[in-house]
């Protein structure tokens, strides 16, 4: 085998576990929002469990291989404030990795 034909064979090789794992995103955006009584002390708590909250309804909608936040796109929060505690949801179309 010439060594340009080695060289390019060898390159699709290591390339095609990175095709194979490519992200699958759900069209549909899902939202998770907290409990402002329970977990709205905080801002930062607040997103962090409707995060927590997504993330269990796209696993019972879709399966946990898409419920990572990290790995989804189109994230947004939307937060508010009623009698003195945070209200947020978060909002994300889910993706594999």
């Amino acid at each position: 085998m010439k060594p340009a034909l080695l060289a390019a064979t060898l390159i699709i090789a290591a390339a095609m576990p990175a095709l194979a794992q490519a992200k699958d995103c759900r069209k549909s955006h899902y939202e998770g929002a907290n409990s402002a009584f329970l977990t709205g002390r905080y801002i930062d708590v607040a997103k962090d469990n409707a995060v927590l909250s997504w993330g269990a309804r796209v696993t019972i909608s879709v399966g946990p291989a898409y419920a990572n936040w990290a790995h989804a796109i189109s994230k947004s929060y939307r937060c508010v404030k009623q009698n003195g505690r945070h209200k947020c949801t978060a909002r994300a179309r889910p993706c594999t990795e």
